[in-house]
């Protein structure tokens, strides 16, 4: 009896051989359909309907932009599947100890310049926008999970009060301005490399639908301080000074580091407890490996900040830190 998935395949594609590709912690399902001449990836989102289409509105708009996103050949708007582009196997987080880590650095970073510049704010685009509310949401998964995980009993209300004012006197310190195109997930493992292209076109970039009006540093830090894998840190300041000087920013660059750095420790902390809860959820354990390059991540976000009042919270919910 045939899998429910291959009634979904279109006829053409039926005879291919079928290889199911690793989909981590999303609900959508994909395969690589290949014979001996081509191969294309085959995603099935029936169970992510909403998924499905954010990327096919978003994918028009990429597809205007001298970016590498997977071309989609053929789409199944009843079934939410698709037939898209087969970008191989050199992901990221896969090959970055066998290629020049700056080089893969420097053409995805090349990428995000041309989406910064060429990606124009636009109401009408239904893309949602980030605010404190979403913020605060994000930050509370370490409350939630990450803190009762590591000292076995919930957080105090005291404490969590002062950690959320906390965060929210610093959020508004620093004038945000959300209007740029943020991809959200602009991680290793969501980057292709794509050895026969030329320059930023040899970045192939995966899972854009969870997209949103953001401030422009946030793929940048998803990038540079990736939180499921430590690599060197020696080209960060290289590439946060790179971007700047690219995109024309109308603020200081000590301000748009600032923005750069609290952004990104919301992001670690967020994910903190995320590893958790997804271990949980989805009785994965693995994704509880993650923790201590996030925990470094967060901490040396922290110095770079050099922000008493959140060191000093941090110091509280985490003591090793400091």
């Amino acid at each position: 009896m045939k899998p429910n998935y291959f009634y979904k395949i279109p006829q053409k594609y039926k005879n291919y051989k079928i290889q199911k590709i690793d989909s981590g912690a999303s609900k959508r399902l994909f395969y690589r359909l290949s014979n001996d001449s081509k191969s294309v990836i085959f995603v099935d989102s029936s169970d992510q309907k909403n998924d499905y289409i954010n990327l096919i509105g978003i994918y028009n708009y990429l597809s205007k932009i001298n970016i590498s996103i997977p071309i989609i050949y053929e789409n199944d708007d009843k079934n939410c599947v698709l037939i898209i582009e087969d970008f191989g196997n050199l992901r990221f987080d896969k090959i970055i100890n066998n290629y020049s880590l700056k080089k893969l650095l420097s053409s995805a970073v090349e990428t995000l310049i041309i989406l910064r510049n060429e990606f124009i704010f636009d109401k009408s685009k239904n893309l949602l926008s980030y605010n404190y509310n979403t913020l605060l949401s994000e930050i509370s998964e370490f409350t939630d999970y990450f803190y009762p995980y590591t000292c076995n009993k919930k957080i105090p209300d005291d404490l969590a009060l002062e950690f959320y004012e906390c965060w929210k006197n610093n959020f508004d310190l620093l004038k945000f301005n959300f209007n740029n195109f943020v991809h959200k997930d602009f991680n290793l493992n969501n980057l292709m490399f794509l050895p026969s292209r030329k320059k930023h076109l040899k970045c192939g970039i995966l899972d854009f639908q969870s997209a949103f009006w953001g401030e422009d540093s946030w793929d940048l830090f998803s990038l540079l301080e990736d939180s499921r894998i430590f690599f060197d840190e020696q080209y960060n300041d290289y590439f946060i000074n790179f971007f700047y000087n690219a995109t024309n920013q109308e603020i200081s660059l000590n301000d748009f580091k600032n923005k750069y750095y609290l952004l990104n420790c919301s992001r670690q902390t967020r994910l903190l407890g995320r590893w958790v809860k997804l271990s949980k959820s989805l009785n994965q354990d693995f994704y509880l490996k993650f923790i201590e390059t996030t925990k470094k991540r967060l901490h040396n976000g922290l110095l770079k900040l050099n922000n008493d009042d959140l060191k000093l919270i941090y110091k509280k919910l985490i003591p090793e830190f400091f």
